[in-house]
C-alpha cells in the first residue's frame, strides 16, 4: 500500500498554487504560468522524497517529469518579462 501524505502542508501549499495560477491566468499569462509551475515542482518533489524506496523507480517518470516540466514553465514565465 502506497502511503502518500495527502494533507501535509507543502502538498497543500502546492495546490494552492496550481489553483491560484488556474484563477490569474486570464489576468496574467505570466503569473498563471509561474503558480503553476511552482506548484507542480513543489507537488513533484514532495511525492518523490516521500515514495517508499521499492517504487521509486516507477515514481520518478510521472513525478519527475512534474518537476521538470514545473521548473521549466517558471522558467518561461520568468523570461517572458
Amino acid at each position: 500500500m502506497i502511503s502518500i501524505p495527502l494533507f501535509s502542508p507543502l502538498l497543500l501549499i502546492a495546490a494552492g498554487l496550481i489553483a491560484l495560477g488556474l484563477l490569474v491566468t486570464p489576468l496574467s499569462h505570466r503569473l498563471g504560468v509561474i503558480g503553476i509551475g511552482l506548484g507542480s515542482v513543489i507537488m513533484g518533489a514532495v511525492i518523490l522524497a516521500e515514495v517508499p524506496r521499492g517504487l521509486g523507480y516507477q515514481a520518478i517518470i510521472p513525478f519527475g517529469l512534474a518537476v521538470i516540466v514545473g521548473a521549466w514553465m517558471v522558467a518561461v514565465g520568468i523570461k517572458q518579462g
